[in-house]
């Protein structure tokens, strides 16, 4: 079997994979901030596998895909999440699960290698101008912050190159954005990163501009919401999908535009003919938004417009993506060390 997890700021999803199938045998979602460290909820699930007693068999490599950036080589590796207090060491999983191989990965390399063996059918396009070709990849994704990475292609495979790309500057590409920028900038005293936007927070600090800059009514029903519900992003992206409240639209519409306007600035660094895909669970949340804003964004290059037309654009929104990239990456480790 082969263990994998998938580790974000807000969820850690943690399955045992059927290694030949690659079914899923055993899966268990835990909150993030439940646990101090890894290795206390890990033992917590290894302990649930064996009460169940459903799964037989012994783990034979673990892969992870982390919120952060892995320094080291497989074997030897070590993170620090980058929105949670955990320090992991990988020879110490490995002495938990005894003596398996694990391998960790950026959460974006997982998500990207799942994403890039993914099957048309599940995916949606948004480049309609597109050309079918091969080579270099790219993959983002909106979430808990955001996450960016690229994987070279040599021709016969992609290898991944993981990036902390998400915290890069925001950079306004109209007077509005220029207006969302000096609004930002005040309210977070200093530094504006894409990531301070293009994540699940960042629909509420939208949403505050929108109301605050009197670009939409604010409806009463809103105040009233806001003080039942623990997620107000998650109320915002309901209420704009819904059509239901008119600050919620134009919060996602700017969203999606300016996430496009990103995976563009990702594109011309890297220029990903084998596709640029959208990961991530927001991805699926605001599907109508990206379908309508996103390439506005990505094309809005001046003179380059016209090579990025050349570039496909897919939304891959699987909420296992990263799980089952890590497996595969368990996978590969054990097939070198054999």
């Amino acid at each position: 079997m082969i263990l994998a997890g998938d580790i974000g700021g807000t969820k850690t999803l943690l399955a045992l994979f059927e290694e030949e199938s690659g079914h899923i045998l055993f899966q268990k979602r835990f909150e993030s901030a439940s646990a101090d460290r890894f290795d206390t909820l890990l033992a917590d699930f290894l302990a649930e596998v064996e009460r169940s007693a459903l799964v037989k068999g012994a783990i034979t490599a673990a892969g992870f895909g982390i919120a952060g950036p892995v320094t080291g080589e497989p074997g030897s590796q070590k993170v620090q999440a980058t929105n949670l207090p955990w320090h992991m060491d990988s020879r110490t999983i490995s002495q938990q699960l005894g003596g398996v191989p694990v391998v960790f990965a950026n959460d974006l390399v997982a998500s990207g290698t799942a994403a890039i063996a993914s099957k048309p059918a599940h995916r949606v396009a948004l480049n309609p101008f597109a050309m079918e070709s091969t080579g270099h990849a790219a993959v983002i994704a909106a979430g808990t912050g955001l996450g960016e990475a690229l994987f070279y292609y040599d021709g016969v495979t992609h290898h991944p190159m993981p990036t902390e790309g998400g915290h890069t500057d925001f950079a306004p590409n109209n007077a509005l954005e220029s207006e969302l920028w000096a609004y930002l900038r005040r309210h977070h005293n200093g530094h504006v990163s894409y990531e301070r936007i293009l994540c699940g927070r960042g629909f509420y600090h939208l949403y505050g501009f929108v109301r605050d800059q009197e670009l939409a009514p604010e409806s009463p029903h809103m105040l009233e919401k806001f003080a039942q519900v623990s997620d107000p992003s998650a109320l915002i992206t309901q209420q704009a999908v819904a059509g239901s409240d008119a600050i919620s639209v134009r919060a996602c519409q700017l969203f999606a535009r300016i996430y496009g306007a990103e995976a563009g600035n990702l594109a011309l660094k890297s220029l990903p003919f084998g596709g640029v895909f959208v990961a991530g669970a927001i991805a699926g949340h605001i599907l109508p938004f990206l379908q309508q804003e996103f390439m506005r964004g990505f094309l809005d290059k001046g003179r380059f417009s016209e090579l990025l037309k050349q570039i496909p654009v897919w939304v891959v929104s699987d909420s296992e993506l990263a799980l089952k990239g890590a497996a595969v990456l368990a996978i590969n480790l054990r097939g070198r060390n054999n």
